[in-house]
């Protein structure tokens, strides 16, 4: 055997141990469906709709469920969201100049890539779905008095308070609608203010994050609102809050790390083969 010859099998060796080490993720465009889906017709990531590539550090996979039982499917890496967490949201507005109501729901499930096999299979994301329970629509449909569409407004009348780190100031001058946000943390953060904005919808959202490995959960409330009288107080953003929890049951998603342990464990070791091998062999190849 040549000196090229080894040179070419070491290029081989090494990049099929780079293929090895690099984290994978399912990456698909957003598959749209015109009906409801189910944890009974989710699709799969398949050949024809979907690729793997590689990850800096996660994947995702979203199911957004719209108005019209429209359903949106994504698989994709690198979301900027906790590591090894569900993320669940309830989405209400209105559009300020039709009064047209739209409630949209969101799962998101947001694992550690590998560089075994994709994380953000299928099977996950069925598994978030079956855990989580979604607010009524009679519950949602109770807020909608309070982000109705409203032609007279002033800005005077919203709450103007922050605790908050990053809180966008209130401007008077050119404000179109209250704004409130708090997240439900350790330390309550609350943004309430009516910034120099452009209303073309009043809306209020739940999103709440549920950490797997220690099952806990973050809670986020927005608001943004025209009525008279500090729709967006923090009074109003509780009385969300209290009405419209999202449950996750972490028993019945079942995480563990064993398989991402076994995993990286076997691919320790055939790299240390694979490099054991090439050292010998190029070292004979001088001899």
């Amino acid at each position: 055997m040549t000196l090229l010859h080894y040179y070419y099998l070491g290029f081989i060796f090494i990049n099929y141990a780079k293929y090895l080490l690099a984290l994978k993720c399912y990456e698909c465009d957003g598959m749209i469906f015109n009906s409801s889906l189910t944890i009974d017709n989710i699709p799969s990531p398949t050949k024809d709709d979907c690729k793997i590539v590689s990850a800096e550090l996660t994947c995702s996979v979203r199911i957004g469920w719209y108005k019209d039982r429209a359903t949106e499917v994504y698989y994709g890496a690198d979301t900027p969201l906790p590591i090894d967490s569900v993320v669940v949201k309830t989405e209400r507005k209105v559009t300020t100049w039709s009064g047209e109501y739209e409630t949209r729901r969101f799962i998101i499930y947001n694992c550690k890539a590998m560089n075994s096999t994709p994380c953000n299979t299928v099977e996950n994301a069925k598994r978030a779905i079956a855990s989580t329970t979604f607010p009524t629509e009679d519950q949602i449909d109770k807020f909608d008095s309070l982000i109705v569409p409203t032609t007279d407004f002033d800005g005077r009348s919203c709450l103007n308070y922050t605790n908050a780190t990053d809180c966008r100031d209130i401007n008077l001058v050119s404000c179109q609608q209250c704004v409130g946000i708090i997240e439900y943390s350790e330390r309550q953060e609350t943004c309430a203010t009516c910034p120099a904005n452009k209303a073309t919808m009043n809306f209020f959202d739940y999103e709440t994050t549920f950490f797997l490995t220690n099952r806990t959960h973050l809670d986020v409330i927005r608001l943004g609102c025209r009525k008279h009288g500090a729709c967006n107080s923090i009074e109003n953003i509780n009385k969300i809050k209290d009405t419209l929890i999202t449950d996750f049951d972490f028993g019945k998603f079942y995480y563990s790390t064993a398989t991402l342990t076994k995993s990286n464990s076997i691919t320790i070791i055939l790299m240390f083969i694979i490099g054991f091998f090439y050292s010998n062999e190029s070292r004979y190849m001088f001899i």
